[in-house]
């Protein structure tokens, strides 16, 4: 039997978002999303996790921030989140700050893993 731990649980889970990512259509997207991710870490690090999710949301026409909204939501979801990315975001606003740091800390953890993928599996766009 093989053991995993939660670091091992997120690089599977940034291995297959970022998987997906990969077989889809559009090279501009891909190099958009990777874009993204790579500056995720620093945004959040800058504004909060509530504030860079909520700016992911708000840009419905750019579907690479979508993307990486629902794959940070998703994992949140893993541990305890609802099943859309809007209502895990609603979800997170009735947090305690301690929670809201704790998520903050599990989604730059994921972040890590996800960069590290993006730059390995997509193409380098102009960042």
């Amino acid at each position: 039997m093989i053991y995993r731990n939660l670091d091992h649980d997120r690089a599977l889970y940034a291995y297959k978002c970022v998987e997906k990512i990969e077989g889809g259509g559009d090279e501009t997207e891909k190099k958009k999303y990777r874009s993204a991710v790579l500056a995720s870490g620093a945004l959040i690090h800058k504004s909060g996790l509530m504030q860079t999710l909520a700016f992911y949301l708000s840009k419905k026409d750019k579907e690479y921030y979508k993307q990486l909204a629902g794959h940070i939501l998703h994992w949140d979801y893993v541990y305890g989140g609802a099943e859309l990315p809007l209502n895990t975001y609603h979800k997170l606003l009735n947090l305690s700050d301690e929670e809201v740091m704790y998520r903050t800390q599990e989604a730059k953890a994921l972040i890590l893993w996800l960069k590290r993928f993006a730059e390995a599996m997509l193409e380098k766009g102009e960042e």
